[in-house]
């Protein structure tokens, strides 16, 4: 193993480019402007597609990647399942790129676990089974368990400290 001279500094690493917007959900303040355009907090005020849509792909910084996502998971909710034809038709009558679609909005969706990505049973056999796509509760557990994991360690915190 080698010395370490006196004087020469370890090696720099190179500068990361941050969070990758394909895996990354933007938070804004609680007490913002863009919560409250939503209604607030209040669990008795509810949120649409576009509010919750807006976290995944901020309206504000992905318009786009936004408006796809909303049209989308609205045809979604309406349908329960979508298969190529759907997609197709959707893509067709709204005027969407296929590439937008396909390469950003439905992985990141898969990713954040609002919807499912599956392949049709039948011809398991044959090559290019047919896609199927179907809502999923995947985001919701995912974030209540951060929030139910947070809830506990405050709670324990306050339950340990002395009274006064």
């Amino acid at each position: 193993m080698a010395k370490k001279k006196p004087g020469n500094p370890e090696p720099k690493l190179p500068p990361t480019r941050g969070i990758p917007a394909d895996e990354s959900m933007w938070i804004p303040r609680h007490y913002g402007k863009e919560i409250r355009d939503k209604g607030g907090l209040d669990k008795a005020v509810i949120w649409g597609i576009e509010d919750v849509v807006d976290f995944v792909f901020p309206r504000r910084y992905q318009p786009r990647y936004f408006q796809v996502a909303s049209d989308f998971i609205d045809l979604l909710l309406k349908n329960e399942v979508l298969t190529k034809k759907e997609i197709s038709e959707f893509l067709k009558e709204k005027r969407y790129s296929r590439s937008t679609l396909e390469n950003k909005v439905i992985p990141k969706l898969v990713r954040f676990g609002l919807i499912k990505r599956e392949r049709e049973l039948e011809g398991a056999l044959k090559k290019g089974r047919s896609l199927i796509l179907s809502e999923s509760l995947t985001f919701t557990n995912y974030l209540e368990r951060i929030a139910f994991a947070w809830n506990s360690l405050v709670s324990t915190a306050r339950r340990k400290k002395p009274a006064t």
